[in-house]
């Protein structure tokens, strides 16, 4: 099974893609937990570099198939649980809705990078970006270019319509405590392994 965790910056994504790897790992699942970016060094090389919204994409959509090919799609072949923090998702949020890029051509880029590999599963995890900025500690002038207020938005008017529309996607409020949170991730994964083992 694959699992994903979606949504803007401080929405928690991290903490509860971990936790539930670790919930699913003490129960005697192999689990597996993974980031995107895949490569650490692309993030900084980003934060640092002036590229036009193309240039931006094609690295992440090279990155993404380097993480699928050389990681994912290896250990799902193995029998493991892949949990990770963002993935396709985030493409079509960050550089369609955010930067303006055409979906329909993103989602025609991320299906050849991935080999046509969808989640089983998607968490998009939602708060309003002041409270996420905030969360994260991250706000006026410390805040880079991923995470200005007008430019999150748009990301997360778009992460709320991929909700809408992606199979398998479940939208989660993100405003309520961790654990409330996470009852809600259980939940709906509970749900989801009896419907295929009925």
């Amino acid at each position: 099974m694959f699992v994903v965790f979606e949504g803007i910056d401080g929405t928690g994504k991290t903490t509860l893609s971990k936790m539930l790897a670790h919930f699913l790992a003490k129960r005697g699942i192999k689990t597996l937990w993974t980031r995107e970016p895949y490569s650490p060094e692309l993030r900084e090389f980003l934060l640092k570099t002036e590229l036009s919204p193309w240039e931006e994409t094609f690295l992440f959509l090279a990155d993404r198939g380097r993480h699928v090919r050389e990681l994912i799609k290896p250990k799902l072949e193995e029998g493991f649980t892949v949990v990770s923090d963002r993935f396709y998702l985030s493409t079509l949020a960050y550089q369609g809705f955010g930067r303006g890029l055409p979906l329909e051509e993103l989602k025609n880029l991320n299906r050849k990078v991935t080999e046509n590999l969808k989640p089983d599963l998607v968490f998009v995890l939602d708060l309003p970006p002041e409270e996420a900025l905030k969360r994260s500690g991250k706000t006026g002038q410390s805040a880079d270019r991923f995470e200005k207020l007008d430019f999150l938005k748009k990301v997360r008017e778009g992460f709320l319509k991929l909700a809408e529309e992606e199979e398998n996607t479940f939208l989660i409020n993100a405003g309520e405590n961790l654990h409330s949170v996470f009852g809600k991730v259980l939940k709906i994964l509970d749900d989801r392994l009896s419907k295929s083992q009925a």
